[in-house]
């Protein structure tokens, strides 16, 4: 007994320990999404994105050396493909010249047939600014919609 009171006696004796700090919760991380495969989507898919420039090889460097872009202008067009980096459903793009004054971003749906869509924007208040044009690796059209935005339709 004397050495269990010895004991207590001691411990009331030596200095208060510092409280232990709790470690920080872990963050948790963001639940991930569904894969792409898992989501079938209803309408046509955005495939491609272009920014059309009157200066595409001063936005061939700008956009590489901004995001680290790899841009591709080794072909008759010197139109700049890009590989956006990203992973998943990531979309690659381009960088080439614009035949209408000023410069523009454009955003390309695929579609299963460019003259059906073409056909149905118009019904519906859009503006065919390019038929269904074969330009090699591509078959495509421009569109304007109702409210003047260009967008750019690419046949499956």
């Amino acid at each position: 007994m004397a050495a269990k009171k010895a004991k207590k006696k001691a411990k009331k004796a030596a200095p208060a320990k510092k409280p232990v700090a709790k470690k920080a919760a872990a963050k948790k991380a963001a639940p991930k999404r569904a894969a792409a495969k898992a989501r079938k989507p209803k309408g046509p898919q955005i495939v491609h994105w272009e920014i059309q420039s009157q200066s595409p090889d001063k936005l061939h460097s700008f956009y590489a050396d901004v995001f680290g872009w790899k841009v591709d202008a080794n072909n008759p067009m010197n139109y700049g493909m890009v590989a956006s980096g990203g992973s998943g459903d990531s979309i690659n793009g381009g960088i080439g010249g614009s035949q209408a004054p000023g410069s523009r971003v454009l955003v390309y749906a695929n579609v299963p047939d460019i003259v059906a869509a073409l056909a149905k924007i118009e019904a519906l208040g859009g503006k065919t600014v390019m038929p269904r044009t074969d330009v090699g690796p591509v078959i495509m059209a421009l569109y304007t919609d109702p409210e003047g935005n260009m967008m750019g339709i690419l046949e499956a």
